[in-house]
């Protein structure tokens, strides 16, 4: 198992990763039309809102000690997994569409 100053910092990359990915998933459905970019723009919005969430719990749990890290790593690998499958999602969807 990780250290907690280990587990922050990987958690913290994933993130940074998950954020290029999503900037690349906004530049190629900028260029859909109105209806379809407006749909990819919430969802945007609503995934931004979660790294929010998560960026917020993480920089709570920094100053906290190795217990509080591990009575809610679960969640964060849920509230880590839901961030990544909704991009998944949307880029899927978003996809099909361009093809």
């Amino acid at each position: 198992m990780k250290r907690p100053s280990e587990y922050l910092q990987s958690l913290g990359q994933r993130i940074e990763e998950w954020e290029y990915q999503l900037d690349r998933f906004q530049h190629r459905v900028a260029d859909l039309g109105d209806q379809a970019r407006a749909r990819a723009d919430q969802q945007v919005a609503e995934l931004q809102a979660l790294r929010n969430e998560l960026k917020d719990k993480l920089a709570h749990l920094e100053g906290q000690g190795e217990q509080a890290l591990e009575d809610i790593r679960d969640g964060l690998e849920l509230a880590w997994d839901g961030l990544h499958l909704g991009l998944l999602t949307a880029r899927a969807e978003f996809e099909a569409k361009e093809d």
